[in-house]
């Protein structure tokens, strides 16, 4: 076989002879944890190709990659490059090379295999659906999908035409629109993956699987039966009527999920239905000019940004997680202490089973564990329902948890997670009776939303062991957790708890220690603001909408629901008794706190009636409104967006002025992550840059209040001109070498 040393530049690429003409093409990019389809990476494959066409010896070519270690094939194109597209033209151009590099590949005459361990995604997938085989290895690394929608944009390297070909437009469908990965028994069973064996028969079985094919065809030769959708089906999507019907029924599926805000989907929905009437390198062209629109478009760049903020929280800073109590509290098995067996206790202990610790549980009373314990098996039998654990899973996350109304076996544990009832005077006798049992070097992390984490660590004779760990609820479903450094706490502590979250699926944002810490403290003002226009006369219903409309997965009245009326007015007293006037939460929220009845969604009714999955105006509540429930105010949703959405950009511009977080991309990283803040606008800050820190400073001022007075940092930035972003780093231009799991195209 050919030397190929010499036409790889970016040494990325080298081939390996397995003997009877079988040869092994490794990716492995130096320097590099994973392997990513850049330009220059593109290039280099280009010319090798080129040149392995004309070796007559090479029968066959498995593509294969070099770094197992990693967990991961090939993890996409360069999610940077993809970044610094602003021009469609040239997005087009850059997505016509790569589809004319696989081109190249699926139609050179040896026989070629994709040899599949690890995250096989976005181009790295395109890549594997280009050669005629794949052999996937048994592993809960490996997994394939094109996760492309989710950074706005769309399969470009063939995706959108290749996967409809392989398993059927139907088929092909939820895999590209939803852009969540298969794994392996999935991909598999769709027709993705011709093979799978385990890790260490990969590179054997491929050359067998090589072999048989040359006996029996070559490049045409398939090792399994069709496993291709059912025959009315593939009847429909051979013609006009039946693909026009495919098209309406998942469009309606992306209006119900994601709507008009996020054109991806859309696009991607038009490339797999028009493309598959088409011949192939017309349906590469269709594809091309679609990701090109996408690329450019504001909505692409800031869904890479929060992406890459993202991947950078999830993998740590440099240096982080290196120390002695980090490792120990990330290691599968470490038993975790956890005090409080509630609702947030229970959802706690059910995820840091789950992802392979032992849980020590304690509360007060028996009762209150048999609560936690209830709490916990709900959990993983809504999980063995939807298919995402076993029966045998549930059994052994079970064995992982144990009770307690004791402080016995804490002794060795390195983390105790305290979530017990938000009131400093428990939680402070409760850091005192546990800190006497634990080890020294053990960690205190207190699952507080809003109480000072500098008071809190008074109490105890270690406080530099003392830090803040909150999580969202759901537990098991919101990705954000809040770390939060009081005045005593140590760097190890903050790395250790980061460490952790990290090993349970989290997205740990830094905090300063102050009241309401990041999240809340942003929301106070938006939820006190949707609260004074209900009582000024306008409807809760359409104010919901609006802010739906705007982005939002739900309104202001549906939050205060959700987390229950109680919650907020506390977290309102502790922001007016920090912040003063401007923070003063509204008579009326203090009033509605006192019917224990009319709590929101965990007594059935607030704002809304609550049964099932369904809710309902509660005509009760709104007999509190302004107008005394004999109407509502016209509906003006530019001032709803000037009074609820403009309050939330000053506090977090406060929140950065006074050095709570870093960064702007912390701010709206954690408001994205744990509020659901439209993620199609970036986040807070990332949309006054986009609409303007001058128009933003003149809507609030246009309010007359001086619970709006723009903050001075705003105010500087409207006069000179600046954006915020300006003031550190931005996502993209900060993590230019950031290494990324799951890139685009």
């Amino acid at each position: 076989m050919i030397d190929i040393s010499s036409l790889s530049r970016t040494a990325a690429w080298r081939l390996e002879d397995s003997g009877d003409g079988v040869g092994f093409l490794v990716f492995d990019l130096p320097d590099e944890t994973l392997n990513k389809l850049s330009e220059a990476v593109l290039e280099d494959l280009d010319r090798i190709l080129t040149e392995l066409g004309k070796d007559e010896t090479l029968r066959a070519l498995v593509v294969l990659g070099g770094k197992p270690e990693s967990g991961t094939f090939i993890a996409g194109a360069d999610i940077n490059e993809i970044r610094s597209v602003t021009d469609a033209n040239e997005a087009t151009l850059k997505a016509g090379l790569g589809q004319s590099v696989l081109h190249k590949l699926s139609t050179m005459s040896p026989v070629t295999i994709a040899a599949i361990h690890g995250n096989c995604l976005g181009g790295g997938a395109e890549l594997a659906f280009a050669c005629d085989m794949r052999v996937a290895s048994h592993s809960p690394k490996t997994r394939i999908g094109l996760p492309e929608v989710q950074l706005g944009i769309l399969p470009g390297f063939g995706g959108t035409q290749r996967l409809p070909r392989l398993i059927g437009l139907s088929r092909a469908l939820p895999v590209i629109l939803g852009g969540k990965p298969l794994e392996v028994r999935k991909a598999y069973k769709l027709g993705v993956v011709d093979r799978v064996v385990y890790p260490d028969l990969l590179r054997r079985t491929c050359i067998d699987l090589a072999r048989e094919a040359l006996e029996k065809g070559g490049k045409s030769y398939r090792p399994r039966k069709s496993n291709r959708t059912s025959f009315l089906m593939r009847c429909l999507e051979k013609l006009p009527p039946g693909r026009t019907l495919i098209r309406n029924q998942a469009r309606k599926g992306i209006d119900g999920k994601v709507g008009r805000h996020y054109p991806a989907p859309y696009f991607a929905l038009d490339a797999m239905v028009t493309g598959f009437s088409l011949d192939l390198e017309k349906g590469l062209n269709l594809e091309a000019k679609l990701i090109g629109e996408l690329i450019a478009s504001p909505v692409s760049k800031n869904l890479i940004d929060l992406f890459l903020t993202s991947e950078e929280a999830r993998r740590g800073r440099r240096g982080s997680g290196d120390g002695l109590s980090a490792q120990a509290c990330s290691q599968s098995g470490t038993t975790v202490g956890l005090l409080g067996a509630g609702v947030m206790g229970g959802g706690l202990a059910a995820l840091t089973a789950r992802k392979g610790f032992r849980v020590r549980m304690k509360d007060i009373h028996r009762e209150a564990l048999q609560t936690g314990y209830k709490k916990i098996d709900d959990l993983y039998r809504g999980r063995v329902k939807r298919r995402r654990m076993t029966k045998s899973e549930l059994s052994n996350c079970m064995a992982m948890i144990s009770g307690t109304t004791e402080y016995s076996g804490f002794e060795n544990t390195p983390l105790v997670i305290e979530a017990v009832v938000e009131n400093m005077d428990i939680k402070k006798q409760v850091l005192r009776e546990v800190e006497a049992t634990l080890d020294e070097r053990a960690i205190f992390a207190s699952n507080t939303s809003a109480l000072s984490i500098t008071e809190l660590a008074s109490a105890a004779n270690r406080p530099e062991r003392v830090v803040g760990l909150h999580f969202f609820n759901p537990v098991d479903r919101m990705p954000l957790v809040e770390v939060i450094r009081g005045e005593k706490t140590s760097d190890e502590a903050v790395e250790a708890v980061e460490s952790f979250a990290r090993k349970l699926g989290k997205v740990p944002v830094r905090c300063g220690d102050g009241p309401g810490f990041l999240v809340n403290r942003i929301l106070g003002p938006y939820l006190n603001e949707a609260t004074r226009l209900f009582e000024e006369g306008y409807s809760p219903v359409s104010i919901d909408a609006a802010i739906r409309e705007f982005g939002m997965p739900m309104g202001p009245f549906e939050l205060l629901d959700e987390v229950g009326l109680d919650v907020g007015a506390k977290v309102g007293v502790i922001l007016h008794e920090a912040f003063g006037e401007r923070a003063r939460p509204p008579e009326l929220l203090s009033a509605l706190k006192e019917n224990s009845a009319r709590l929101g969604k965990k007594t059935g009714r607030g704002f809304y009636i609550h049964g099932g999955k369904s809710k309902k105006p509660n005509d009760d509540m709104l007999r509190h409104g302004g107008t005394g429930g004999s109407g509502f105010k016209a509906d003006d949703q530019a001032l709803w967006i000037r009074r609820l959405v403009y309050p939330m950009v000053n506090e977090a511009a406060r929140a950065l002025e006074e050095k709570i977080v870093e960064r702007p991309s912390d701010v709206d990283l954690a408001m994205v992550f744990g509020t659901g803040f439209a993620p199609f606008r970036g986040g807070p800050l990332r949309y006054a840059d986009s609409v303007g820190v001058t128009k933003v400073v003149d809507g609030l001022r246009s309010l007359r209040d001086p619970r709006h007075v723009p903050c001075e940092l705003l105010d500087r930035l409207a006069r000179s001109g600046d954006r915020i972003y300006s003031l550190g780093e931005s996502a993209g231009e900060s993590r230019s070498t950031a290494k990324v799991e799951s890139a685009g195209t």
